[in-house]
């Protein structure tokens, strides 16, 4: 009997040794597949800094999606943040461009977030260049297709900013 109860102990405990490794592997294997998810929103977010068009853009907003520019009202939806937009747009000069500099993906891989540094340049009252240097924090969801979109996305200025690179 002793020696039953012995067998049956050795064969739980190996049984547990190797749902140990399972489990050790699983872990492994979400930790690899959320590195991938985060190297590719870094990439969606250097692809969006890249889109020139308005309609090419908002390929990257999903349709809920909120902005929060400095001194503006809350943009929800893809008119508000259109209009949004044409406002900043309709500034003599305007241009942005911003940099990701750092991501994070949930386990889950459908929710995540990057820190972006983002340069907006336009002409001033003097017809001069002005150049500030802002930070940016965007929240974002996978879609139904499984593709990354804005769900987030807000910025204010920040002084002690004087590149976008690293």
């Amino acid at each position: 009997m002793k020696r039953i109860v012995l067998m049956g102990l050795t064969v739980l405990f190996l049984a547990s040794c190797a749902n140990n490794q399972k489990v050790e592997l699983l872990a492994e294997d979400i930790a690899q597949l959320q590195k991938q998810e985060e190297a590719n929103l870094m990439e969606t977010s250097r692809q969006w800094s890249k889109s020139f068009s308005t309609e090419a853009y908002f390929n990257f907003i999903g349709v809920d999606g909120v902005m929060m520019a400095p001194d503006k009202g809350l943009m929800r939806g893809h008119e508000k943040i259109r209009e949004g937009l044409q406002e900043f747009q309709s500034i003599p000069g305007f241009k942005v461009t911003w940099e990701p500099q750092e991501a994070y993906a949930s386990k889950s891989g459908d929710l995540g977030y990057t820190i972006d540094m983002m340069a907006v340049n336009f002409d001033g009252e003097d017809g001069e260049q002005v150049s500030l240097f802002e930070k940016v924090v965007t929240v974002w969801k996978k879609d139904k297709n499984g593709d990354w979109k804005m769900a987030i996305d807000i910025w204010n200025a920040d002084p002690t900013i004087t590149s976008i690179y690293k």
